[in-house]
């Protein structure tokens, strides 16, 4: 439920940027999908825990993201408040007593900041993910991955605001992560995030980190708007190779295309809409299921109104 007149009506009076009618196709990396009926830019804690008590009172729904690199919104819109994290945005590196190494970081932050703190004070187990476009909250709540490891080998704790709007602590083994998701309790979103590094070699961990960098560089197009992978990869046997090998590597559907670099990428090349990008993805999964009985799962969410 949902409504921009209604959400103007239970948010006024509120401080902070809300925009309402807003085209989701100029913030999501795509570039494509229709009007959210409102996007809140949170930048505290206290004001996203007041909006959520007053948008569950009022039944209209919502929608935590943290920088829409993952998320596809459909051409209808959403009906509702999308709230955008980017405002939560503080990192800090912090050493305990005991010879701990940790960086705390707010959900907003931007992944590659959280990257290059842990190369300013020497600390190792984050170079891979150099590269990595998102924030922390969604790198976390996907349980995001590279080169072989993955979030949760890092993650110590995590802060999140819970179903009543009360702030609370999981640690780590009150947390259970799979490929590509972590389970947290419902509705909860995300806060803030503790990560345990160990001190290494700076040399060694800047030259993996520009390592990691110009592989993404190769194999990924990022010269056109993009949304990272769009399907999970199966064990042995990585989503691009599988679609690669029934032919649809540079396959188009309006603007929507199967890059030709990396055929796990669906990239804008200049006018897409959410449509073309979900035809692209139904035919893929459909081919795939058909010709290799694969039931490709995608790892891009989708939402909106079609």
């Amino acid at each position: 439920m949902g409504g921009k007149k209604k959400i103007s009506e239970v948010l006024g009076g509120m401080h902070g940027k809300i925009f309402y009618d807003e085209p989701m196709s100029q913030h999501t990396s795509l570039r494509v999908g229709g009007n959210a009926d409102a996007l809140i830019v949170i930048d505290s804690e206290e004001q996203l825990s007041q909006m959520v008590r007053k948008l569950k009172a009022a039944e209209i729904n919502y929608l935590p993201v943290g920088n829409l690199t993952n998320v596809i919104v459909r051409d209808g819109g959403y009906r509702g408040a999308i709230l955008l994290m980017s405002g939560l945005k503080e990192i800090d590196y912090q050493q305990t007593p005991d010879g701990g190494h940790f960086i705390n970081a707010q959900a907003g932050a931007a992944l590659a900041l959280v990257v290059g703190l842990s190369a300013v004070h020497e600390l190792t187990g984050l170079e891979f993910c150099a590269g990595i476009p998102g924030s922390v909250g969604g790198v976390v709540w996907m349980n995001a991955g590279a080169f072989g490891s993955e979030i949760k080998d890092v993650v110590t704790e995590v802060s999140l605001l819970d179903l009543s709007g009360q702030k609370r602590t999981l640690l780590r083994e009150e947390i259970e992560f799979s490929y590509r998701r972590t389970v947290l309790p419902g509705e909860a979103i995300i806060l803030n995030s503790r990560l345990k590094l160990e001190k290494g070699d700076r040399e060694q961990i800047r030259t993996k980190i520009k390592e990691n960098m110009q592989a993404r560089q190769r194999k990924h197009p990022l010269a056109f708007p993009n949304a990272g992978s769009i399907f999970k990869n199966l064990p042995g046997e990585p989503a691009g190779q599988i679609i690669e090998k029934i032919g649809l590597k540079g396959q188009s559907c309006g603007d929507a295309q199967v890059s030709t670099l990396h055929a796990n990428f669906i990239v804008n090349k200049g006018k897409a809409t959410a449509t073309d990008v979900l035809a692209l993805i139904g035919l893929i999964a459909d081919r795939a299921k058909k010709e290799k009985g694969i039931d490709l799962e995608t790892e891009v969410i989708v939402i909106g109104e079609n």
